[in-house]
């Protein structure tokens, strides 16, 4: 089988991430899509019955494999073309499969402790790949998957725009794992405001990408629009992962912190908001008469709502968490929190020449 027509096979089976009836048993019994139902109608039979807080670790892994286009199952032992592949190209196809396919039930679940049970199931996937591929590390073992298909892809727009889309699916887990391992070392008595600031940022993060894709970024005209928020929201993650390696040493190990950036004040704050409400190439499609690609006041309203109120809790959720500090570290704290607010406005500046 050509590269390209292996990289369009992988991407046909992740996008459309539509599922049938295998005849197998699953760890759940609402997994077996009646015959009758295929195509759209048993995506919304998955959609309407499993896709049900709380999802178990088992229960990701149980539906990885299960949720597929009907009838192919790539990266499997019965995928077309994959028992002919070379080994380490395999295996990543297997795991950047099931990562993928788990993702998918976690978004459509929207439910952030969910998303923390999804990336045990990833961890879990992360030790099958290194017992396939020996030599790769247990902790990026995940991270060398994607890099070896990369061979397969980056021949199209297409292609690099979801490859981008994979790169950051894998930034996410590394920051959600990243999250759980925080909320079994946080002391027991700030263990539910560690969990509600985690809860937080969950839903603000989203709301962030939901408003770069759907108001102020690039509109659909613009091929590359894909690329490059996928970007912005590998940013986001990598960034909170910094951030939350400064909040450990603040909390367990007395860390002092001092203000990086300058404060953003509230005027400020509600000024962005505004700007982002509209396309950050507004004045190019009206000289191009394309008014009809910006997005409809509905969905503004929408996504601002959603952005205001969820950065509120984040926010109240981490004055909370600075409160039940002693004094010095809530300080500290709270100064970190000043600068991812300031890190938030615009297109999310780096963390790391702050660390150095």
């Amino acid at each position: 089988m050509k590269k390209n027509t292996l990289f369009l096979a992988i991407l046909t089976v992740l996008m459309l991430a539509a599922c049938g009836n295998t005849g197998k048993d699953y760890a759940r019994d609402t997994v077996q899509v009646p015959d009758e139902l295929s195509g759209e109608d048993s995506i919304a039979y998955i959609e309407n019955v499993i896709y049900t807080s709380p999802i178990s670790v088992d229960d990701y892994l149980a539906l990885a494999p299960v949720h597929t286009v009907e009838g192919y199952y790539f990266g499997w032992p019965e995928g077309e073309g994959v028992d002919t592949l070379p080994q380490k190209d395999r295996c990543a196809m297997q795991f950047v499969n099931r990562l993928m396919r788990m993702n998918h039930i976690a978004v459509i679940n929207g439910n952030p402790m969910d998303k923390l049970r999804w990336a045990e199931a990833v961890n879990i996937a992360a030790n099958s790949l290194k017992d396939c591929v020996p030599e790769w590390p247990l902790n990026t073992a995940p991270l060398f998957a994607l890099k070896q298909l990369e061979g397969y892809s980056n021949t199209s727009q297409v292609e690099m725009n979801f490859m981008s889309y994979e790169d950051a699916v894998l930034d996410y887990y590394y920051t959600i794992d990243s999250y759980r391992q925080w909320l079994n070392e946080v002391p027991s008595s700030l263990h539910s405001l560690a969990q509600e600031e985690y809860e937080a940022w969950v839903e603000m993060n989203e709301a962030r990408f939901a408003l770069w894709r759907d108001v102020s970024y690039r509109q659909e005209w613009y091929s590359m629009k894909p690329m490059e928020i996928e970007y912005y929201y590998s940013l986001l993650a990598q960034n909170r992962r910094d951030e939350l390696a400064l909040e450990r040493d603040i909390i367990l190990n007395g860390k002092t912190y001092a203000q990086q950036g300058k404060t953003v004040t509230s005027a400020e704050w509600e000024r962005w908001l505004r700007e982002s409400s509209r396309p950050e190439d507004y004045e190019l499609l009206i000289e191009l008469e394309w008014e009809d690609n910006m997005p409809d006041e509905e969905t503004v309203q929408e996504c601002l709502k959603a952005m205001k109120s969820t950065f509120d809790r984040w926010l109240k959720a981490r004055q909370d968490m600075a409160a039940a500090l002693p004094e010095t570290q809530g300080k500290s704290y709270d100064n970190l929190t000043a600068d991812m607010h300031s890190r938030l406005i615009g297109k999310l500046a780096w963390l790391s020449p702050f660390n150095n």
